[in-house]
């Protein structure tokens, strides 16, 4: 059977009729986190975290510093050496005058506690060194062949970790002869120099300077954790990320060091950072 064709009109004419379309607005509003303001505890933890950052700061420079601040390069030594075995420590060095020439066949005597002084003699590059030291602090005589004599206190490095010995090296300069006019004459004719009374009240003995460099290290290393800990802090306020700020009151209170107070203030910024993680 053959279909008569639908006209375009006929078409249109059975579609159904057009309606208007109806949009709602509701009244829910959807936030994302950056939007949320922080909470107060957030706040008053990033606030202790700057603090202990600032305070983190002051150890690492404290540290860099090797003869003024808090501690000294010569206090933290002398600190290891406290309780460390007796004849457990080496002391090498060199002899030189003012120009850094080297000084032959000087004679030096360490000054020991309770038993017999060691002695050495300086070879043909100045060097010299003594064996079965006690740890800390030790008088030190060099003498010239005329018999002059220059005294200085040394800080002797104690064992570090799994070392049985500590060792250490210095090296000691010889007086000018302006130096030596202002110097006391002995009886044989001599003239004697002495530095030690002066280096124990002033805090100036002689150490090795490559054992300041753990100290350093570890100046670094606090100087990093508290800008690290700023960092955190900073961009958590900024994106309000109470995660940021939580992760920098941890570091704040690695980078105290031997401030305790500052160390409080990094425990209690972490602690109310953790009470967060419960409210979320």
């Amino acid at each position: 059977m053959k279909r008569r064709p639908v006209s375009d009109e006929e078409v249109l004419q059975s579609l159904p009729p057009e309606e208007g379309v109806i949009f709602r607005n509701s009244t829910t509003t959807l936030q994302v986190p950056s939007d949320l303001p922080l909470p107060r505890r957030a706040m008053l933890a990033a606030l202790l975290a700057i603090l202990a950052a600032f305070a983190g700061l002051n150890v690492g420079l404290d540290y860099l510093d090797g003869d003024t601040g808090m501690y000294t390069h010569r206090q933290l030594i002398f600190a290891q050496t406290e309780g460390a075995p007796d004849e457990s420590s080496i002391l090498t060095g060199v002899l030189v005058d003012a120009s850094g020439n080297p000084l032959v066949n000087y004679s030096l005597e360490g000054h020991l506690a309770n038993r017999a002084n060691v002695k050495a003699v300086t070879d043909g590059s100045g060097n010299f060194q003594m064996d079965l030291l006690d740890p800390g602090q030790m008088t030190l005589d060099a003498q010239s062949p005329d018999g002059d004599i220059f005294t200085n206190l040394v800080l002797l490095n104690s064992p570090a970790g799994f070392e049985p010995i500590g060792f250490t090296h210095i090296v000691i300069q010889w007086p000018t002869e302006s130096e030596y006019a202002n110097g006391t004459v002995l009886s044989n004719g001599g003239m004697w120099i002495d530095l030690s009374q002066s280096q124990r009240e002033n805090s100036t003995q002689l150490y090795d300077q490559n054992a300041a460099a753990m100290y350093d290290m570890f100046g670094t290393g606090f100087l990093g954790l508290s800008i690290i800990t700023a960092f955190l802090i900073i961009t958590g306020i900024r994106t309000k990320n109470s995660g940021l700020i939580r992760i920098g009151s941890v570091t704040a209170f690695f980078s105290m060091g031997h401030f305790y107070i500052s160390c409080g203030f990094g425990l209690i910024a972490f602690l109310l950072t953790v009470s967060l993680i419960r409210q979320d």
